[in-house]
């Protein structure tokens, strides 16, 4: 349980040959466009052949369509309306530039807080192949760091929010929440593992997966005080493509973010409830810690 999720970014995809799952052949790394078109024909036909049962606790079925049963496919149906994100891959180097389409259903918001594509959530899932086998599943909440998954999760959690905790019962027992958001994705391979096998799932597989978000916790990569969802230019942009010295460190993970050589931490002041003040010395709408001509505070 829960071995599948070690960190997996496209970046593989330069290799030229990986293991197969038996860890003793080499197979040929496939086109990124090419795998993609197979993947999304896949899901596009689950997605008209299958059908989705919700029951009262959020919890998921999904079956196939049979003639005459009476049931309606994941697409049309529309207590759930069928909905999408565009991810972008791009790789100047390699001469990819691919806009994987990621479908989901938002079974519930929730009614929290939303994470960013950085922070850790607390979640259960299950994990399915669209032969229907089920590779994974976590029934009691466990925590996962979305920079450090698949890239399907950290481009589809941020779209849900968490749940409310009743402080006087067990955090990992998942009726101590209420109000989480719940949902269901489809994943293509290339968000996923590719051209890896691990722990059951094949080579080339697109995934599913059933997931409630109770709760979160905002990280701070590079300690300099400002929580990693907030490095940026503006709220909501993805933390893992912000450099605003060229520096070719990221924000989130750069203890100096305007390379004056005084270190970020000591660029800031904070509120009592721990609210970063944006202070701006020079009076140029740049704020002191993203700003080489401004002075630390100690």
């Amino acid at each position: 349980m829960n071995k599948i999720f070690t960190y997996f970014f496209l970046a593989l995809t330069a290799l030229t040959v990986s293991c197969s799952k038996d860890d003793d052949a080499l197979v040929p790394v496939r086109d990124l466009t090419e795998q993609y078109a197979k993947d999304l024909d896949s899901i596009d036909k689950y997605l008209d052949t299958h059908f989705i049962v919700v029951d009262a606790n959020l919890n998921v079925t999904i079956d196939s369509l049979r003639d005459g049963d009476g049931n309606v496919s994941i697409r049309a149906q529309t207590q759930y309306p069928l909905q999408f994100k565009t991810v972008n891959y791009a790789d100047a180097t390699n001469n990819i530039n691919i806009d994987y389409k990621v479908y989901y259903l938002k079974l519930t918001e929730g009614d929290g807080q939303a994470p960013s594509s950085v922070d850790s959530v607390y979640t259960s899932y299950r994990g399915n192949l669209i032969n229907a086998r089920q590779f994974d599943i976590s029934t009691n909440p466990v925590w996962f760091k979305l920079d450090e998954v698949i890239t399907g999760w950290s481009e589809i959690f941020p779209l849900f929010k968490t749940g409310i905790y009743n402080e006087s019962t067990p955090i990992n027992d998942p009726v101590s929440f209420t109000g989480y958001g719940a949902g269901v994705m489809f994943v293509p391979s290339g968000l996923g593992y590719f051209n890896r096998s691990v722990s059951g799932i094949p080579s080339y597989s697109p995934l599913i997966f059933s997931f409630k978000l109770y709760a979160i916790r905002y990280r701070d990569h590079d300690a300099d005080g400002i929580l990693s969802k907030d490095e940026v230019a503006q709220i909501g942009d993805n933390p893992r493509k912000y450099d605003s010295d060229g520096d070719g460190v990221f924000n989130m993970y750069d203890i100096d973010d305007d390379n004056d050589r005084f270190l970020t931490k000591n660029e800031i002041n904070k509120n009592a409830d721990g609210s970063i003040i944006f202070e701006d010395d020079n009076n140029n709408d740049i704020p002191n810690y993203l700003d080489p001509l401004s002075t630390p505070n100690n």
